[in-house]
């Protein structure tokens, strides 16, 4: 193993992998004390590899074998962040073995990432690759996580964008097609996810006791976890119209067909712009406007949260502004009556 400079004036390492492979990577600096350090640390981390004794494995493969096993266990949208994630940290690194990835090189990542896209989407890629290094860890392709102590970047918080009552009268009138109407009607009667939405059965409804049971069969819920819902009136009022033409065990479906959820959202935003409607409304502002009007209406917020099946009050916590005249009528409490002297 030695260093080198090369013809763009950066210092190289070039050393022999495992299999005996002339390998090389870049210090990505020109001065020769850095890339000394550089290289010093570059063979603690080779040594610790090898004292590790992981299994040597490409990024390629390892992404392969990872998504598959989160395509058992994540939602359908969770695997789909986690491979965006994992290939674009494969672009970046190059397809090395796994355990010669290094903690510099993730950091390196994050901050190009930082550079390209929203801190939101960085804070999801650093808890994506925190899974995926994880889940390395107990396959021993890992012997230790990379994300580890790298702080994800804080998120401005913005306002939720939900449907007025108006607005929402407004864009029902704009919905030509049933299928999709009955959709959006209970999205926002029940606040449950899209994708719970799409996939729901009819073996998920309890009309004797009113409910909606998201119990991880064809679907997985965010958290994991089996969940019953209470169904208004009028949800269930939706549901006894789509059981009179049911043709199958998917609640909605369009055509007969199952949703795609590429489709749904296309057509929802075509109905937005023919409402005449703030683009910034999307098919998830409908479980912003459920819990949003609850809120209004002055149901708490624990209720709230179970409502939407957070397994944190904190994540509820967003709609909190939407109770500021209860904070006016508290402080209004305390008064303190002008006396004048006689």
């Amino acid at each position: 193993m030695y260093l080198s400079k090369h013809r763009n004036g950066y210092y190289y390492i070039y050393f022999q992998d495992e299999s005996g492979r002339r390998k090389s990577i870049s210090t990505k600096t020109k001065l020769k004390s850095e890339a000394a350090k550089f290289l010093s640390e570059f063979k603690d981390h080779l040594q610790q590899r090898k004292d590790s004794k992981t299994i040597p494995v490409s990024i390629q493969h390892f992404i392969t074998k990872f998504l598959i096993y989160s395509s058992h266990i994540h939602s359908e949208n969770h695997t789909k962040s986690l491979r965006t994630t994992l290939i674009k940290l494969l672009e970046y690194s190059g397809d090395i073995n796994l355990n010669e990835l290094q903690k510099q090189k993730v950091i390196s990542f994050i901050e190009w990432r930082l550079s390209k896209v929203s801190n939101r989407a960085v804070k999801r890629d650093i808890a994506n690759l925190s899974s995926a290094f994880n889940w390395a860890i107990e396959k021993n392709f890992l012997s230790a996580s990379l994300t580890k102590g790298i702080r994800k970047p804080k998120i401005v918080e913005k306002l939720l964008v939900y449907f007025t009552e108006a607005e929402y009268q407004t864009l029902k009138r704009v919905i030509d097609n049933e299928d999709i109407k009955d959709i959006v009607e209970f999205g926002l009667l029940t606040g449950v996810r899209q994708n719970d939405l799409i996939n729901l059965t009819w073996q998920q409804i309890d009309f004797k006791n009113s409910s909606l049971i998201l119990d991880n069969r064809n679907s997985r819920t965010k958290s994991g976890k089996v969940h019953s819902l209470p169904l208004s009136i009028s949800a269930l009022r939706v549901l006894h119209k789509r059981e009179l033409n049911k043709a199958g065990d998917l609640v909605f479906t369009s055509q007969g067909e199952r949703f795609k959820q590429w489709y749904l959202c296309k057509r929802f935003r075509e109905y937005i712009t023919k409402a005449g409607l703030s683009p910034q409304l999307s098919f998830h502002s409908l479980r912003h406007t459920f819990a949003s009007w609850l809120i209004q209406k002055g149901v708490p917020l624990y209720v709230v949260s179970k409502l939407l099946t957070h397994s944190d009050l904190r994540t509820t916590q967003i709609y909190s502004h939407l109770k500021q005249e209860n904070l006016s009528e508290s402080v209004n409490l305390l008064s303190i009556e002008n006396k004048s002297n006689n």
